[in-house]
């Protein structure tokens, strides 16, 4: 009898320590990039996209090249670039094209507003990004300044006015509910802000980052969640089991609970992203850095490795002794 038999099975993936790891498409199909750690604020809630021991770091733009150009492999169809501050990365206009020379479709790129000055909309309008998003939590100068350690808030005020004006892609407005030095009106003035411009909002509940007690409390983002939901004309919920849609006519406001904090690990795997850190690691869960991947860059092939291993973490659980 001539038994034939089916070799292939471990071949799309790699086997680490006895173990062997399929190669499996990242599902969301997003990508976050930290492009550097340097930042023009000090806000006092930052969870610096979960990195550790950040020394004004910027990622090298050839190895990031390469890393994208392996991602699409992996599905990879949205690009999410973030920093620190992006717009302080030197080669941000080289790295835009590439991500069209490659045609990696979307790309969502989150600013504190501070850099968004004529030039840099105009570089953003270039090469087509699709959108930009806003971090916004008051308008209010003096807990501005108190929230971001940024002291010009007028430079603040007139890029939102010229971005809303001339950015050719979508704007939406991220606003962190926090319970230190809260005011409802505060959080009222950005739902208006944004109602009057018909810009996405997202009213998100702070993570809880240690030795920031300012994320500890989420008393008041769900007071707050509370009483915009009486409000609300419609309440779609997300399968994604964090998000919510509260509708107000046709303009919505979306409520991000907070991913990690609530434990919904197991929907990470369907919605949630992969970092790259800005010491080109793998990030598949924001609050462990015990599934981090280093990425070896010698060649396509330990890349694509990389990316195998670290879509297999996402997901594993929260674990906050890890941190």
């Amino acid at each position: 009898m001539n038994i034939k038999t089916d070799n292939t099975m471990l071949s799309n993936g790699i086997i680490i320590k006895n173990k062997f790891f399929p190669k499996r498409n990242l599902q969301s199909g997003t990508l976050r990039i930290v492009l550097t750690t340097k930042c023009n604020y000090l806000c006092k809630y930052c969870f610096a996209e979960g990195e550790a021991n950040k020394n004004n770091r910027i990622v090298d733009i050839e190895k990031l090249k390469k890393i994208l150009k392996v991602a699409k492999e992996f599905g990879i169809n949205k690009i999410k670039l973030t920093g620190g501050e992006p717009l302080l990365y030197p080669d941000m206009e080289e790295l835009l094209s590439y991500i069209r020379k490659i045609e990696i479709p979307y790309v969502d790129l989150t600013t504190n507003i501070s850099l968004l000055n004529d030039k840099n909309i105009k570089i953003l309008n270039k090469y087509s990004v699709n959108a930009i998003t806003l971090s916004l939590n008051t308008l209010d100068e003096e807990k501005f300044e108190y929230l971001s350690g940024f002291q010009n808030f007028d430079i603040i005020r007139n890029n939102l006015r010229n971005t809303i004006q001339h950015f050719k892609g979508k704007i939406r407005v991220n606003c962190v509910v926090f319970d230190e030095r809260y005011d409802e009106e505060d959080y009222r003035e950005v739902i208006t802000l944004c109602k009057q411009n018909n810009l996405g909002l997202r009213i998100i509940e702070p993570s809880r980052v240690d030795g920031l007690e300012i994320t500890y409390n989420k008393e008041k983002f769900h007071e707050l969640i509370n009483k915009l939901k009486m409000e609300s004309e419609k309440i779609i919920t997300s399968d994604c089991t964090s998000v919510e849609y509260l509708f107000f006519g046709k303009w919505y406001i979306t409520i991000m609970h907070s991913l990690c904090d609530n434990k919904h690990c197991e929907t990470c795997p369907k919605y949630m992203y992969i970092r790259v850190t800005s010491d080109l690691k793998l990030k598949p869960c924001l609050s462990r850095r015990d599934t981090e991947v280093s990425i070896n860059m010698e060649s396509e092939e330990t890349i694509e490795q990389a990316f195998i291993e670290a879509i297999n973490y996402m997901g594993v659980g929260v674990q906050y002794e890890n941190v």
